[in-house]
């Protein structure tokens, strides 16, 4: 597994818990966070960061 499926990984379940949650700095981007978590999985696929 390399750093980018941790990372996407990562920023993903940040976007979820901020949807259920409210955390200050993570509630107001949950969207932009679990878009970017996906973003950030999907391409490091292919390859390695």
């Amino acid at each position: 597994m390399n750093i980018g499926w941790v990372l996407g990984f990562f920023i993903g379940i940040l976007g979820i818990i901020g949807r259920f949650t409210w955390i200050p700095w993570v509630t107001p981007y949950n969207y932009y966070l679990l878009l970017i978590g996906f973003i950030v999985v999907s391409l490091s696929g292919n390859r390695r960061f």
